[in-house]
């Protein structure tokens, strides 16, 4: 449960939905671990049986990297299976089976949009991959890229199993006097993310002024957490004309209630990110019935299927002509709209579970 403390990005909230949909499978016994010395400090954020294993998290990981030591299979006690829901998983123990969650393959296939203490993660997983530990990804995207870049460690290509994840929880709530301020002002185009590389802020930034230039009266709103890549951001705002950056605003991260509102009422969400391996925000979008201006890049056109206008992430000039297009075709909006409501018949958190449960039960009986 560790990625679900503190501030939930979108893999934290997969794990909080991961946990409570398993959860409610009779015939599944499930035992909440967080790894951390800070996990106890937001115990009122996890499951109640949640169990708190205080080690030194980076002597931790960094012991992993070149032993198979500690296993903390004391800590754990009596388990039949391990699902790390984030990437990161002890060594493989005798009787105990391992299932590893691989969200994406950004620290291999773009190790220059991570951290480096995301990049310090690589030697453990190839470590797990190695030895014999199943691998759970949520897309067919994925699937290839484990293939593709963990092909030295794979020894077994039928211990990656695809189960793609459900769909995010949209608030109905009132949202705060300021986002209402915000959002009943003109009309808006939507980004949601933390500010990272990956997400792509920088270029969708410096398409808006040719966006502006033709819809001179359309807002940008980016609303997700600071992060890494808000000196590239600050870089594209300071090229922008004067009137084209007034049109801006950064919201910082903002509570459940007034991110499904800003959803709601947005013209369209613009998501063109260099690389996911799932894309919540899609789902989101779907769920509000808003329109969808996506990449093609990653699992993106496998997630946004008919329900987007897809463009090319590294392409300044390509990913204003989809923002352009949308705003000028209400029809096709209307389109990919309609269309959105059938792509997300695909996904549900009870799918997810009923699939996890049944692997569950595969993976422990082959042990």
């Amino acid at each position: 449960m560790t990625p679900s403390i503190g501030l939930r990005t979108g893999i934290g909230q997969v794990v909080s939905h991961m946990y409570d949909a398993i959860s409610e499978k009779k015939d599944i016994k499930l035992e909440p671990y967080a790894l951390s010395y800070k996990a106890k400090a937001y115990a009122k954020e996890l499951p109640e049986n949640t169990h708190f294993v205080t080690v030194p998290a980076r002597a931790l990981l960094n012991t992993w990297k070149f032993s198979r030591w500690p296993t903390l299979k004391n800590q754990l006690g009596e388990i039949d299976m391990i699902h790390a829901t984030n990437y990161l998983a002890p060594p493989i123990t005798e009787g105990i089976a391992l299932l590893i969650t691989i969200h994406d393959a950004t620290m291999v296939k773009f190790p220059e949009l991570v951290s480096s203490k995301v990049r310090g993660l690589l030697p453990i997983i190839r470590k797990r991959i190695s030895a014999g530990a199943h691998i759970h990804v949520p897309t067919q995207a994925i699937k290839l890229d484990i293939e593709q870049y963990f092909a030295d460690e794979l020894t077994d290509i039928s211990k990656i199993h695809i189960i793609p994840f459900g769909t995010p929880t949209i608030t109905q709530n009132q949202p705060s006097e300021q986002i209402k301020k915000l959002v009943n002002a003109d009309p808006y185009i939507l980004s949601i993310g933390m500010l990272e590389p990956r997400k792509n802020h920088a270029r969708l930034i410096e398409s808006f002024e040719e966006v502006y230039k033709e819809n001179p009266h359309i807002r940008l709103l980016l609303v997700g957490p600071d992060g890494p890549a808000r000196p590239q951001i600050d870089l594209a705002l300071s090229k922008l004309s004067y009137n084209a950056r007034s049109r801006i605003t950064i919201t910082g991260s903002v509570s459940d209630n007034d991110r499904s509102y800003i959803l709601k009422n947005a013209l369209m969400l613009a998501y063109p990110s260099i690389y996911e391996g799932f894309g919540l925000p899609i789902l989101e979008a779907m769920s509000t019935n808003t329109a969808i201006v996506a990449s093609k890049e990653g699992s993106l056109e496998e997630i946004g299927g008919t329900a987007c206008e897809f463009v090319d992430a590294f392409s300044v000039s390509d990913i204003a002509r989809g923002i352009n297009l949308l705003l000028g075709d209400e029809k096709l909006r209307t389109k990919l709209i309609k269309n959105g409501d059938i792509e997300l018949k695909k996904y549900s958190w009870d799918k997810t579970a009923n699939e996890l449960a049944n692997l569950y039960t595969k993976i422990t009986e082959a042990k």
